[in-house]
């Protein structure tokens, strides 16, 4: 609380909003204190659906995964949108070829990270491991855990592993060729995520925002991967546990500060808020939904400056938080 000090006897925060802050952090300790005690109780909760899907038996929901039509996530990013697949075998052969080759590295588990070129993540994929150093995070409780260490090693990496984002790489690649070996990749990945980081433990759980971000590419590579055979009752169920189990957390562990918000907290936000667009049969949906799309409206009007630009004064945050605002328009319509 020392810099909210600082900051009142500045003129730079009320009185009230350091107050405010003082309030939220004690409430914040009592939440982690309640969080830690039922860590077991979250990670067997099964998914909470709406009355209507509760209704269903599991291979009826399956089929209503599989045939419904709304909500859509993007356009031309639906599976079943066969124009686009040959549009970008027409168009764009060279590219479709190098998806493809890119996909089969991924089965091979190895993919571009960062700046680092391909890294060959071994034969058993280790999410807790930092890829460039080799050291494992711990599976302590998630608010407990040292993230940064003077042995060379940078959580940033770890955590961009587990952002996911070629998973979207791998359900391209199975739109394109229907390659059933792709599909299998991407449900044994999950099972090996699922098993390696139980809800609320370990490093991967630490951070709100890349809680959010794995969950908008996992949305993502689920919509291309909707069609497949891979997809059974059970991994559907399995599936809608991990992305409850994504939003509950991310809805526990809110980036939240009176002192200033941030793409931290809008990644948040917008985690929430398509988890609420993509999947109404959750029972939580709507709430998520509409609780984001309003806290989305007053982030925008607080962290966009009068000129355009995003107030963190970065190029990147800037169009990071421009492609945050404008997937949501885009996803909301």
């Amino acid at each position: 609380m020392r810099t909210g000090l600082i900051s009142v006897l500045r003129g730079q925060m009320s009185v009230r909003q350091a107050a405010l802050e003082l309030a939220r952090r004690v409430r914040v300790a009592g939440d982690h204190r309640r969080e830690r005690k039922i860590l077991d109780e979250l990670a067997s909760k099964p998914p909470g659906l709406r009355p209507e899907f509760q209704r269903l038996t599991a291979s009826e929901l399956l089929r209503h995964f599989r045939q419904r039509k709304r909500p859509s996530f993007l356009g031309g990013f639906e599976a079943a949108q066969e124009s686009t697949v040959t549009w970008q075998e027409r168009l764009f052969p060279e590219q479709a070829a190098q998806l493809t080759k890119l996909a089969h590295r991924i089965v091979q588990h190895r993919w571009c990270l960062l700046g680092f070129g391909e890294i060959d993540f071994g034969k058993l994929l280790g999410w807790r491991r930092d890829p460039l150093s080799g050291r494992v995070w711990p599976l302590e409780y998630h608010a407990d855990i040292s993230l940064w260490h003077n042995d060379g090693s940078d959580m940033r990496v770890l955590w961009e592993v587990n952002r996911m984002g070629h998973l979207i790489t791998l359900g391209q690649a199975y739109v394109l060729t229907g390659n059933e070996r792709f599909a299998e990749e991407f449900f044994g990945q999950l099972d090996s995520w699922r098993e390696q980081n139980p809800v609320g433990r370990g490093p991967n759980w630490s951070c709100a925002m890349e809680v959010a971000l794995r969950t908008m590419n996992l949305l993502a590579a689920f919509t291309l991967f909707r069609d497949s055979a891979a997809l059974t009752e059970n991994t559907l169920s399995r599936l809608l546990t991990t992305f409850e189990q994504h939003g509950a957390h991310i809805q526990r562990n809110l980036e939240f500060s009176y002192l200033g918000t941030s793409n931290h907290y809008l990644s948040d936000v917008v985690g929430l808020l398509w988890l609420g667009i993509t999947l109404p049969e959750l029972s939580v949906a709507n709430e998520w939904r509409e609780w984001a799309l309003l806290e989305m409206l007053r982030e925008m009007d607080k962290q966009v400056l009068a000129d355009g630009a995003h107030y963190e004064a970065s190029t990147g945050y800037h169009r990071f938080v421009l492609e945050l605002f404008l997937y949501s328009f885009i996803r909301r319509q």
